[in-house]
């Protein structure tokens, strides 16, 4: 089977000042873009299937964290097998990358070491197996950037009924990082785990979340991902990598699903996060407030709203709030 898909962003020329406009929206020269997003050749054989060119992806360090105009992309070449009853387990190479996280141009797929910054590594190759059965998730990945990282990140995740009306969720993860070959970025050595709890009382339409992540590596956490990052305790802009050293983050959330209220498809939330560095390594220090409310009137229309204030104690910066509105119509 072939699949085509096209994304076109356009700047309405509402403000014409570079210096007004946000970069994550359009292309290098904040100008309106088309970009043929997908692309690919997808072949089944029993319970096997092979996907080859321009696809979404939804790994653990390479995903497509639709928070922008355009979500992520990537030219990547993929093999998927599930024979084996509740085991998933994944191939894949990825050598191109368009969207906003690229870093360099969201118009257009460019290739992974240009995204990485450097010239000379030929891409990324990953592996993996995920077992789902009943109320448990367990997953392990292996990642190898040619000639700077090799990653593994193991996640296990947990559902369990408190009793009728509520329901706890509990989850684990840990990555390792290490720089391997010519080692073109440098050092990589992070060691990483990560807890995270969420209770829902279905019936009160309240949802409350826990997260805990710390790095004891010499390099900080990962910074290597394409994309959101799989880290608990990340934010709508700070996430533990951020630190660049040894250090920890945590964040509490709550939400509102206010159906309770007679107002139907409609959630809030809150949530704080504190991002530190050791105690050897303090120079970075930052608190995060964000307030999300989302509503989805149809299964075709949703409309999200997020505001997010940052608070730096130390010289990283200057203290900034974002608000972000996204209307999605689709047909």
């Amino acid at each position: 089977m072939l699949a085509l898909s096209a994304y076109t962003v356009i700047n309405p020329a509402i403000n014409q000042n570079s210096l007004h406009t946000n970069p994550d929206f359009f292309d290098a020269s904040n100008k309106s873009f088309a970009l043929l997003s997908k692309a690919y050749i997808d072949g089944k054989w029993h319970n096997t299937e092979v996907k080859l060119g321009r696809q979404s992806l939804d790994t653990p360090f390479a995903d497509s964290d639709d928070i922008r105009m355009m979500p992520n992309f990537f030219n990547a070449y993929t093999l998927k097998n599930t024979d084996i009853a509740h085991l998933t387990l994944q191939a894949g190479f990825i050598d191109k990358m368009a969207g906003w996280e690229n870093g360099v141009d969201s118009s257009r797929f460019v290739d992974i070491a240009q995204v990485l910054g450097t010239d000379d590594t030929n891409g990324i190759y990953y592996a993996s197996a995920a077992y789902d059965i009943d109320d448990l998730s367990l997953s392990l990945w292996y990642y190898r950037y040619t000639d700077i990282a090799d990653i593994l990140y193991a996640e296990a995740g947990y559902a369990y009924t408190l009793f009728e009306y509520a329901a706890l969720t509990l989850g684990l993860q840990f990555s390792d990082t290490h720089q391997t070959g010519a080692a073109l970025l440098g050092t990589k050595n992070a060691h990483t785990f990560g807890v995270s709890t969420k209770i829902a009382f279905a019936s009160l339409g309240i949802t409350l979340l826990g997260a805990y992540n710390k790095d004891n590596g010499k390099s900080g956490a990962c910074d290597l991902s394409l994309g959101g990052g799989p880290y608990f305790t990340s934010m709508e802009d700070q996430t533990i990598d951020a630190i660049g050293a040894q250090g920890s983050a945590w964040m509490g959330a709550v939400g509102y699903d206010l159906s309770a209220l007679g107002i139907k498809n409609m959630t809030c939330g809150i949530a704080f996060g504190k991002f530190t560095a050791n105690e050897e390594n303090m120079h970075y220090h930052t608190k995060e407030t964000d307030i999300v409310v989302e509503y989805a009137p149809l299964d075709q229309f949703t409309m999200t709203a997020a505001y997010a204030r940052v608070n730096h104690k130390d010289d990283n910066g200057a203290d900034f709030s974002q608000f972000r509105l996204i209307v999605s119509y689709s047909f």
